[in-house]
This record gives C-alpha cells, structure tokens and sequence, in this order.
C-alpha cells in the first residue's frame, strides 16, 4: 500500500513539475487564448497572452512567439503588445485544421509597485535626468521581473465561422476636447452573425498625440485630427477622422493651421470658408474671451475688419474701401447706440482705445505676417492715395451681424 502511495505521489508530482515548466502557474500570467489543449479553436485566431504586469516593449526578443504545427513547420506572424500587458501573435494566414504548440519566451514586465532599495536608489539617481523617471533604464531595469516559459497547445477548426469584414460605429468623429465619446467595433462572419469585438481589437491612430482609446471610450488630448482604424487579426476597418476641437464661449474654434501651408498663399487657410483665416479667427476668438465687456460684440465688429482686410489682400484695389468702411460705421454704430454715458464722447473713445491697445496691434500684426500680405496693403494705399472720400453715415445696415440682437 505505501509503495502504491509512493508511487501516485511520483505521478502527481511529475505532472505539476510539467505543468510548472510550461509556464501555466506562473505568477505573472492572468490568461490564455485559446486555452490550453483548446479544441475547435476559429481558423482566424490569433494568440493572446495576457499578464499582470506591463510588458517591456523595448525588450521583447526576437522570435518572441513560436507557432508550430503538428509537423513542426513554424507559423509566420506578427507580434504586438495590447494595453501594455498582452502579448499578441497574429498568424499571417488563417491555420488550417490540426493541432499547434505554442512557445512564448522570458519576458521582462515592470513591476513600479513593490519597493527595494535598489529600485529607491535608481529612481533617485534618474530623477536627476529625466521628468519621467520610467524613461530612465537604469530605474526600468531596477523594476524589471522575468516571466516564465510558456508552453501549450491548442487544435484548429477550420470550418467554424470566419470573420469577413469588420467595421466600426462611427464614420467620423467631432469631439470638443472636454468631452469623450465612445466607439464600438462588429465583426461580420461567414455564418450571418454579427459579434461585438471592441475589447480584442487593436487601434491604429496616425497622431496618438491628439487621442487616446481605453477600451471603446475616446478620450481628447489636444486639439488636432487624426485617423482612426481598428484592427483584428488580419482584418481592418476603413479609416475615419476624428477631430478634437476647443470651444469658447458656445464658439467652435478652427483647428490651428499649419504655419507653412497657411502663409504659402494670400488668403491662407480658412476650413470653415467664413472670410476670415484660421488662425486670425482664432486670435479674436481667444483674445475676446478675456474681455468682459460685450464679448459678442467685439467678436463681431472684429471678425468684420479682418474679412474686410482679407477682401483687401484679395483685391487690393480702391473698390476693397468699401469693405473698410462698413466695417469702421458699424463699430461707430455701436459706439453711438450702446456706450452712451453722461462723459458720453470720452467714454466712447476710452472704450476704442482699449480694444485697439488689446487686441488691435496684434490683429493687424497676424493679419499682415507675409511679406506678400504687406506688399498687397501697400499697393491698396497706393491706389487710395489721393483720393478724397465721403464720411459715410454710421448705421446697423453695414454691420455683417445685426449687434441689436447680440443682447449685449
């Protein structure tokens, strides 16, 4: 009877040993996909691994997974890591019916939490060179723990289902940059049926400056656009826009221009063809909104003299007046009708002169920043030169925006 015990304590202990050199108990690994000894497994699938711990990207070694078939013909792929703490294979090609074996070498993970004095130390030491002292390597090596081996296997059904396309919820995305917004991934099979994937998808974003995705929830990082895919296995979404905007006071904001292309011509760039160029719209906008005084209508009367001032780099002729005095009697408009005080006059040019001082210098200043945008406003002196205008009555009708409904 004893050598009976002896000998069923052996076994057991031969399978935990086999099992422990796989790799399955270890402590860093939370899950397998598909599990070990999985049977039926989708022709489409790829290999998940997913740990406790974030994965050291910048020490994965080559040949980091190895898939084999049953004749022991290794498995092209490509490796990736999801949410920083799953490690992705994903075959080149869909796997044909049969059995496979996995190998997932030793990782490095970072463990930031437990304390040592080696790990105290280093992070002092690079906090001396770096903001972010997970930068430094000395600190990351300091925090670095070795995962085990990894090693199973798994069988392949080629006729389950397959995913056919995979698309996303949204076609395009707006988002003011103090909101987030979410987003959702189907994938159609072969079958008919459609499954949410979201959770197993990896995101492809041309800035990751200006976003950032956590599960399906977006959330804005800074003004900017950027493109917007989703990938799964071998297959891919079409890519949308997603752009995160600012917004003052109810105004939607143009996403700042790109120096370059925008001073490359006269009229520069104006993506909401509104007359005034994105980033002069910008300066009133953001300037305005620090006022406390009739911001609406400054906007306004602003807005009013860079169009007018656009129409004259246009057409730098003696008919671009116009524009110029219609902008001035809407604001002399104003002045008369809505800042009327018993200093009356002195009150009114107190007022002028204080938005001339805020914002008027530096308004003419961004408007006139090319030395083909000041040649124009020359030529368009030149052709006014001489001349003798009437004073033009001060009246709503040549305001672009009636100020009368701005309720300021």
């Amino acid at each position: 009877m004893l050598q009976i015990i002896k000998k069923i304590t052996l076994v057991l202990l031969l399978t935990l040993s086999l099992q422990a050199q796989g790799g399955l108990s270890q402590k860093y690994l939370v899950s397998l996909s598909p599990q070990n000894l999985a049977q039926d497994v989708s022709a489409d699938k790829s290999i998940e691994i997913e740990y406790d711990l974030a994965i050291s990207k910048r020490s994965l070694p080559k040949s980091t997974v190895v898939l084999k078939d049953s004749e022991g013909k290794k498995i092209r792929g490509k490796v990736r890591v999801k949410n920083r703490k799953t490690l992705i294979f994903t075959p080149s090609k869909e796997l044909a019916s049969g059995e496979y074996s996995v190998k997932v070498k030793r990782l490095n993970l970072q463990e930031y939490k437990s304390k040592t004095n080696f790990k105290r130390y280093s992070k002092k030491f690079c906090s001396y060179f770096y903001d972010d002292v997970k930068e430094c390597g000395v600190y990351r090596y300091a925090c670095s723990v070795k995962s085990r081996k990894i090693k199973y296997s798994f069988s392949v059904d080629d006729n389950r289902a397959k995913v056919i396309s995979i698309s996303l919820s949204k076609s395009s995305i707006q988002l003011n940059e103090d909101n987030v917004t979410t987003i959702s991934v189907d994938a159609e099979y072969d079958n008919n049926e459609t499954v949410d994937i979201t959770d197993q998808v990896e995101w492809i974003m041309s800035d990751s400056n200006v976003i950032s995705i956590d599960k399906d929830v977006i959330t804005p990082l800074s003004e900017g656009t950027t493109t917007l895919q989703a990938k799964f296995n071998s297959q891919t979404t079409v890519e949308i826009s997603v752009t995160v905007y600012r917004e003052i006071n109810g105004y939607k904001l143009p996403p700042e221009p790109d120096e370059t292309l925008n001073n490359a011509t006269l009229l520069g760039v104006d993506v909401n063809d509104n007359g005034v160029r994105d980033d002069v719209e910008r300066l009133i906008i953001i300037e305005e909104s620090k006022n406390n005084e009739y911001p609406k209508t400054q906007v306004a009367i602003a807005f009013q003299y860079a169009s007018a001032w656009q129409n004259m780099i246009e057409n730098p002729i003696i008919e671009s007046r116009e524009y110029l005095e219609k902008a001035s009697s809407c604001q002399w408009y104003w002045f008369n009708q809505k800042l009327k005080d018993t200093r009356g006059f002195l009150i009114r040019n107190q007022w002028r002169d204080k938005q001339s001082g805020q914002l008027g210098i530096r308004l003419t200043n961004k408007i006139f920043n090319t030395k083909e945008r000041i040649l124009q406003r020359f030529e368009f002196n030149q052709a006014c030169s001489g001349q003798i205008f009437d004073r033009r009555d001060k009246g709503l009708d040549d305001c672009q925006i009636n100020l009368d409904e701005l309720g300021e």
